[in-house]
């Protein structure tokens, strides 16, 4: 990753939630905004790599409806080959997942932020990839987007498999919430890029 390219859509806030700057960034990387169909790939992918039970391409286009900047995908001649799934999330939601009663699977929508409200932190569903190349594009993606825009927010994701939770354990640097086997949470940051690792796994949840 060149740091010194990404640098120059750094939010000096660290809490953007404009969707023109968080799809750039992801395109930068070499992941871009799914399409309707695309959104329906990318889950069956999910389902393929994570479990059948991972969240309904209902949910997912509800979503990236609100946000605009929510179901990332990769593809390789023309195929998808991997996604990424996240959002933000207003006060609301960040208090619901703080007294355990986030639903990630069927989503409240009233805590989803919108485009240019403040965000109160973020929720990852996760990344899922069939090729090295790919898992490397929509990591590298979540990754640019969380410490150039959204490096001031804490946020939250789940570790649905063994290789997620080595990944989210250890190199994406989050840490296990008391209470919840899979339910891990990332602290923000001071700086832009402080918590910057871009990992070699393909895949986590």
């Amino acid at each position: 990753m060149d740091l010194s390219a990404l640098s120059r859509f750094i939010d000096p806030t660290g809490r953007s939630s404009d969707p023109r700057m968080i799809n750039a960034v992801a395109a930068f990387c070499g992941a871009t905004l799914a399409s309707n169909d695309e959104i329906a790939d990318a889950r069956a992918l999910a389902a393929e790599r994570i479990s059948d039970g991972v969240v309904s391409t209902e949910m997912f286009r509800a979503v990236q409806d609100i946000t605009g900047s929510s179901i990332f995908v990769a593809r390789e001649n023309r195929k998808v080959t991997g996604m990424t799934a996240f959002f933000l999330l207003r006060p609301a939601g960040m208090r619901a997942f703080e007294e355990g009663r986030f639903d990630t699977i069927d989503v409240n929508l009233d805590y989803i932020c919108r485009p240019r409200e403040e965000p109160a932190g973020g929720y990852a569903w996760g990344f899922a990839s069939t090729t090295d190349k790919a898992a490397g594009r929509v990591v590298k993606a979540s990754l640019a987007v969380r410490e150039a825009l959204l490096w001031n927010l804490a946020g939250y994701t789940r570790a649905a498999t063994d290789d997620g939770a080595r990944l989210v354990f250890g190199m994406l640097g989050f840490t296990p919430v008391p209470g919840d086997a899979t339910l891990a949470r990332y602290e923000a940051r001071s700086r832009p890029f402080e918590g910057f690792i871009v990992p070699q796994q393909q895949q986590a949840a």
